[in-house]
């Protein structure tokens, strides 16, 4: 019946929503041509990723028990990136002031950093 659908699709409609913004904000669906080890754990990133930003968008409320969101999941992407942005900025503008050379600037700033598998 209609009331047993919609319950059933309102239990769900949090799921949807978390692949959705997974995809569309996280990268959840770029996992093509790697293997079942690092799929997983580009999963596990994402969805670390997302509970932290989920738990940005709640901000203070959580003290008051309202876990009405204060912004969106895009909104705190946005400014998580652009965070980020300005932070490289900064090191980039610190690291010149303190006199490195801008090529040495940028190998540091752009080289792939080794990663401990455990």
């Amino acid at each position: 019946n209609a009331k047993r659908i919609l319950s059933i699709y309102l239990l769900r409609w949090p799921i949807e929503t978390v692949y959705q913004d997974g995809k569309q904000l996280l990268g959840l669906d770029e996992y093509c041509m790697r293997t079942a080890h690092a799929f997983q754990k580009h999963w596990s990133l994402v969805f670390v990723a997302y509970s932290l930003l989920h738990l940005d968008c709640l901000g203070p409320s959580l003290a008051k028990t309202q876990f009405s969101p204060s912004k969106s999941l895009g909104e705190a992407t946005r400014q998580q990136a652009q965070s980020l942005i300005q932070d490289l900025i900064l090191t980039a503008h610190h690291a010149l002031n303190d006199g490195q050379e801008i090529a040495e600037v940028f190998a540091t700033l752009f080289a792939k950093r080794q990663v401990c598998s455990a």
